[in-house]
């Protein structure tokens, strides 16, 4: 069902067609600006998604940012994602919930998220972990790290672009490749089969998160086939 209501209101929700920039905001990573001010330059930059990231932040404090984070998104017509707590997603009003392979089991975070209008993305590291997620009723799925990445402290191995392809074929949802993706290895990312690229540190140090956005979103994705 592509609608739902909330509050009242009819709000659009169930499909996630992400750009080719997905940007996610770590509330507690190194940036060189404040985390609402990045949020403000990458929405006004034309991102449609974008998640917030708040680990080990109390349920209080993350509330009351990622509601901070939903007010700007409206603002730009946007939505926002929030990473690892359902509970968070739903108290905010956001637009999505990303869960990891060790956070709430898809099968019990569906039918909540279904309820609430969110969408739901899934982290996967190989085909068997995208093919059970899209099995289960994922939105889409995270896949990666691509790259070594100092974004996450318990980052796995590297898979790299090349292998995205395999993924690709394994499931039809949009898949989001993460992990210590740059400006100059987005485009082959996105060329391997990835739908949108996931980045958080290259924007978070940038002088200039919003130009850097804008041409990221003017990136072409893998060539559709005939």
């Amino acid at each position: 069902m592509p609608f739902g209501l909330r509050n009242g209101n009819v709000l659009f929700v169930g499909i996630f067609t992400p750009a080719p920039l997905y940007p996610i905001v770590d509330v507690h990573g190194g940036m060189t600006t404040r985390p609402l001010e990045l949020a403000e330059a990458l929405l006004a930059a034309g991102c449609p998604w974008l998640q917030l990231r708040a680990k080990n932040t109390s349920a209080a404090d993350h509330v009351w940012v990622a509601r901070r984070f939903v007010e700007l998104a409206r603002g730009h017509g946007a939505r926002i994602i929030v990473n690892d707590r359902l509970d968070v997603a739903v108290a905010s009003e956001a637009h999505g919930v990303h869960l990891g392979q060790e956070d709430l089991p898809l099968e019990v975070a569906r039918p909540v998220a279904t309820r609430h209008g969110l969408v739901v993305g899934i982290s996967t590291h190989d085909v068997a972990q995208a093919r059970a997620a899209a099995a289960e009723g994922a939105d889409y799925i995270g896949f990666g790290p691509m790259f070594t990445t100092d974004s996450k402290a318990d980052a796995l191995a590297p898979r790299a672009p090349d292998a995205l392809p395999a993924v690709r074929d394994a499931v039809t949802i949009p898949i989001v490749a993460i992990g210590g993706i740059t400006e100059p290895t987005a485009h082959d990312v996105l060329r391997g089969g990835a739908d949108a690229v996931a980045m958080i540190g290259a924007l978070a140090r940038t002088a200039d998160p919003g130009g850097l956005a804008r041409r990221l979103l003017r990136l072409s994705r893998r060539p559709q086939s005939s």
